[in-house]
């Protein structure tokens, strides 16, 4: 396995997203590969925003407990994108589409690593010249969305842009159902229950 040039990749992802996709899945990464890189990911992603926060300190947080804490944030972060990768999987299936748990993966994995070059980049600019970075980050929403339905296209072999956000939006969807599962089972009983004595 050759590994291609990793800024000429991060610019054809932006140009060609599709033709990027196409690069990154014929890698043939191992599954355990993958899931080291998705660790390295998520350990970037919560070092920059601890750095962020002590840097520029935003007052009380709005969930005490997460985003204050970097061994709880991570997890958060790891947890959502694992959740992410696998609704897109299943859903993408359910779909019609033909990618396997690792084409998703990877290219999930990918855009974490772009994410987290423009935190940095953002952070950087926030110290130096401020608007800048509200343009990179705006900018980086629009064009993520843009890589992220071109991804979805590829990964499932969908071959249409429209189905691509059909899986998007059912994945969504299938995402917050969990979540909002998950705080039933966990906050239910807590915040329901009646004293007994």
């Amino acid at each position: 396995m050759t590994l291609p040039n990793l800024g000429s990749l991060a610019l054809l992802t932006i140009k060609q997203p599709a033709q990027a996709a196409k690069v990154i899945l014929t890698l043939n990464v191992g599954r355990g590969v993958l899931w080291i890189a998705l660790a390295l990911a998520v350990v970037l992603n919560t070092l920059i925003f601890s750095l962020s926060n002590i840097v520029l300190p935003t007052g009380p947080s709005p969930i005490p407990g997460l985003l204050d804490n970097p061994v709880f944030y991570g997890g958060f972060v790891g947890g959502g994108l694992v959740l992410t990768i696998f609704s897109l999987h299943r859903v993408g299936r359910m779909l019609g589409g033909t990618g396997s748990f690792d084409d998703v993966m990877i290219l999930m994995v990918w855009m974490q690593f772009l994410r987290v070059t423009v935190q940095a980049l953002a952070l950087l600019l926030v110290l130096t010249i401020p608007i800048l970075s509200v343009f990179l980050i705006f900018g980086a929403t629009i064009v993520g969305l843009f890589i992220f339905l071109h991804f979805i296209d590829q990964a499932h072999r969908l071959d249409s842009m429209m189905r691509a956000g059909g899986v998007l939006l059912a994945s969504l969807f299938a995402i917050a159902a969990t979540f909002f599962i998950l705080l039933s089972l966990i906050g239910g009983p807590i915040m329901g229950s009646t004293p007994y004595v």
